[in-house]
């Protein structure tokens, strides 16, 4: 044995001795500008490209293994600017020599000074680099049996001193996209590089782009670990500092911040990214994230959490005019964390919580395919004033429409286009306020295919329900709407007080059922191409701002020669029952079948309303059936059992009504006459009857006389 170590430390000796000698041979005798012709032409032979050395280059052997050199460059390849494709003030790298005979690898620092290299894009597509790869091909490695794994353990420890790079600056110019990138003022620097040993690095870059318009500076720093045996990296302590202005941003700067650790494995094909946090204008994000399967397939999981912050001052800080609200507090306060996962073409959001303003969030959301615009989602409200977050209102003064006119009336709009996004979801909000209704146990399915939305709301308002199913088909043309359902058991006077912002004009408790279609989402257009119907049924409700028993009140005095007195009691008709169909069509509501009832009075009617000019032409039948006598009118017995007819015109924003004296008088002609007629037939069936028992009176003696005569 101790044969064989003498025998190894001969060996060594001998070798240590040769590498000295050649050493210091090639220190007093070898001059490696010596070389500088052969390489330029080497580099021109290979790549077509010229390589200038303006400065020396200094070999060094030992205890280091090492060269400089000083300002160099290489040609752009032909057709590109004149610009060199790289250029380079000095370097320097040296090895020790005694420890690669062992096998290992021990860099000193490696140095780099003004490293410029400018890479470039033709219109044509054509890159200045893609040359490289034309010069002659390598001969092919032999095959061996050995494993990629034997390989890497055949390999010694790499260790470096350090490495600096100061003052590079890269170049992007791409006459294809029309952009021009600038990285300027490179710098990098790192401490002592060991195997699977953490070490600390630094450095940053200033920066200018042309799309978006924008320059600043990026700095980032951390500590790093590169195990290349387990083929494992790890950056702890991550930090990225960017400080960036230019019109191309929003706002016009930004100033941003993150902090996060990095493993990767790849055996393992992992990464995982944790103690995130991200400062982004007035955004706090925090989280983490990992991935797997990085060589085949790459999925994420991980979770995100946005802290509170006001959306309009991250709007206003980000250059954005935050929208005019009706409650100027909107829009303050939100928040959001979720759990997130996906794939290259996916990303779910689970275990949703967020609020905005006074509302709370919670549910799902899916984007099961981006290229297909696959979107599901299933979320829920506590409380959402969709009307607060509308433009406020105007305070100009209402006018009646002119005649021809109809509100909303306006030049055309764009067609809306739905097609292209796939959605399907569920929306539930506790308690709803929207166009002035507020519905409460709110539950909406939305399906979005092929341009067709198609909405089933449902919810509890005013006593009642809401049940429907509303369509909308906007594939780039003119919408076509369709509305199906209604309202059950509600208190229609709240209805319609909320909806429209003024005193109901109608109440009662009942069902409103619609089977409508259309063409156009608002104004003239929709209400001019409106089809199908409508279905009225209230009970114990008043139709308000006409008083039926005052005008037949005035009917009578009309009849009587006399003049009406004086509107008494309330301005609205009351009813035990009413029911109304209502056919839409051309522009045009039309019904014929009005009936209203109460213990008092019953009341039909007719007509129509224009829905583009927003005009009335009605006639409203009534009659008496019982007596007004005890509530403060006098009795209506000349009334009774004649129709009196009220015209119903004027504008839907202001309605008139008056009685239709003359239809009245035709009709109290036609019932005096029917009166008269009779009288005149109950006078003649009465003579008759008195001359029909005259005769049979006569009868009766004339055959007693004879009866009597035969029996004398």
């Amino acid at each position: 044995m101790k044969s064989v170590l003498r025998l190894i430390a001969g060996l060594f000796a001998i070798v240590v001795l040769v590498v000295v000698a050649l050493a210091a041979y090639l220190a007093f005798l070898f001059d490696a500008n010596d070389y500088r012709d052969q390489l330029v032409s080497t580099v021109k032979a290979q790549t077509g490209r010229d390589l200038t050395l303006n400065g020396p280059i200094k070999l060094s052997l030992f205890p280091w293994l090492g060269f400089s050199i000083g300002a160099a460059e290489l040609g752009n390849a032909p057709g590109f600017s004149d610009r060199p494709f790289a250029s380079l003030a000095s370097a320097e790298a040296r090895v020790k020599l005694l420890p690669l005979v062992g096998g290992n690898v021990e860099i000193d620092r490696v140095t780099m000074n003004g490293l410029q290299l400018s890479l470039e894009r033709r219109k044509d597509g054509q890159t200045n680099w893609a040359d490289f790869g034309q010069g002659k091909e390598a001969p092919a490695p032999e095959s061996t049996s050995s494993s990629g794994d034997e390989d890497r353990g055949a390999t010694g420890a790499l260790s470096v001193g350090g490495i600096d790079v100061t003052d590079a600056a890269v170049r992007w110019t791409d006459a294809m996209a029309g952009t021009d990138y600038l990285l300027n003022q490179v710098d990098f620097s790192t401490g002592s590089i060991e195997p699977a040993e953490p070490f600390d690095f630094k450095g940053g870059f200033d920066f200018s782009v042309s799309q978006p318009a924008a320059n600043g500076r990026l700095g980032f720093s951390g500590q790093a670990t590169l195990d290349t045996e387990q083929q494992k990296y790890t950056l702890r302590q991550m930090r990225f500092e960017l400080n960036a202005e230019g019109a191309g941003l929003p706002g016009g700067k930004i100033e941003a911040g993150a902090l996060a650790d990095v493993v990767a494995d790849l055996n393992a094909g992992t990464l995982s990214v944790g103690n995130m946090n991200v400062k982004l204008y007035d955004l706090l994000i925090s989280g983490g994230l990992n991935v797997e399967g990085l060589r085949d397939s790459p999925n994420y999981s991980g979770r995100i959490e946005i802290d509170g912050f006001n959306p309009r001052a991250l709007m206003a800080s980000m250059g954005l005019d935050a929208p005019a609200t009706a409650n100027a507090e909107r829009l303050k306060r939100a928040r959001l964390s979720a759990n997130v996962s996906g794939t290259a073409q996916s990303m779910k959001l689970s275990n949703l919580a967020g609020s905005l303003d006074d509302s709370e969030i919670s549910g799902s959301l899916e984007v099961a395919n981006f290229s297909r615009q696959a979107l599901s989602f299933d979320l829920s409200i506590n409380q959402l004033d969709v009307d607060s977050y509308l433009p406020p209102s105007t305070a100009a003064p209402e006018t009646a429409p002119k005649p021809g006119e109809g509100a909303g009336a306006g030049g055309a709009t764009k067609p809306l286009d739905l097609r292209g996004p796939a959605v399907k979801g569920r929306l539930r909000v506790g308690a709803l306020k929207v166009s002035g209704l507020n519905m409460s146990q709110v539950d909406t399915g939305v399906a979005l295919s092929n341009g067709k939305l198609t909405l089933t709301p449902k919810a509890a308002l005013y006593g009642g329900r809401l049940d429907a199913d509303v369509g909308v088909l906007a594939q780039g043309k003119t919408e076509q709407l369709s509305l199906n359902g209604g309202v059950s058991g509600v208190a229609i006077g709240g209805l319609l007080r909320d909806l429209t912002a003024k005193p109901e004009r109608l109440t009662g408790t009942g069902n409103v059922s619609m089977n409508l279609a259309g063409r156009g989402l608002g104004g003239a257009a929709l209400r001019s191409t409106l089809d199908g119907s409508v279905r009225l049924v209230l009970k114990d409700g008043a139709v308000k701002g006409v008083n039926v028993a005052q005008f037949l009140r005035e009917a009578q005095a009309r009849l009587q020669g006399s003049n009406a007195d004086t509107a008494q009691g309330a301005q609205q008709t009351d009813f035990s029952d009413m029911s109304a169909t209502v056919s839409l069509g051309g522009g045009v509501a039309r019904n014929s079948d009005l009936s209203l009832r109460s213990p008092l009075l019953r009341v039909s009617g007719e007509g129509q309303a224009n829905l583009v000019k927003e005009t009335i032409d009605y006639l409203v039948k009534a009659s008496v059936v019982g007596t007004l006598t005890g509530q403060g009118g006098k009795s209506l017995d000349d009334v009774r059992g004649v129709t009196v007819p009220v015209r119903v015109g004027g504008t839907f924003a202001a309605p008139t009504y008056r009685l239709d004296v003359e239809a009245l008088l035709k009709e109290a002609a036609g019932a005096r006459l029917e009166e008269q007629k009779a009288k005149v037939k109950e006078q003649v069936d009465q003579k008759v009857e008195e001359v029909r028992e005259k005769a049979k009176d006569q009868i009766k003696d004339e055959l007693k006389k004879g009866l009597e005569g035969l029996f004398k």
